[in-house]
């Protein structure tokens, strides 16, 4: 930790808080909580994908890798905020898949995945 406040820029950031409700959004809309119900749909992110169909959220998914995939194209940086179970796997899958991606993951704990054994941690580091 220091003292100074630390300016971190990106170009796509990841917030991996724990939870898959989205308290900015006023329906609660999140990529893992997505728009069911057809009265909330006009507010929705993405109104154009009816998500309560499979062919919904396969066209939601391919839509974010495209988006990701350009991101990748060019050798973006993406910062993923929170550095616990979720944020660790989307860090991992984004190497692994989009390998030109400069990934930074911060968290407020001092060492990733925290609740389970430093060994975990320090396998992840």
């Amino acid at each position: 930790f220091t003292k100074e406040a630390e300016i971190l820029d990106f170009d796509y950031c990841i917030i991996a808080a724990g939870c898959n409700f989205n308290p900015l959004h006023k329906k609660g809309e999140s990529l893992w909580f997505p728009t069911v119900h057809e009265e909330a749909r006009p507010a929705s992110s993405w109104p154009h994908i009816d998500e309560r169909f499979l062919e919904g959220r396969r066209r939601h998914i391919l839509e974010e890798y495209g988006a990701i995939k350009a991101l990748n194209d060019k050798s973006a940086t993406v910062l993923v905020v929170g550095a616990g179970f979720i944020g660790v796997e989307w860090v991992t899958e984004l190497r692994h898949y989009f390998p030109k991606l400069q990934n930074t993951i911060i968290d407020f704990l001092p060492n990733p995945l925290g609740p389970l054994p430093l060994k975990a941690a320090e396998y992840c580091k």
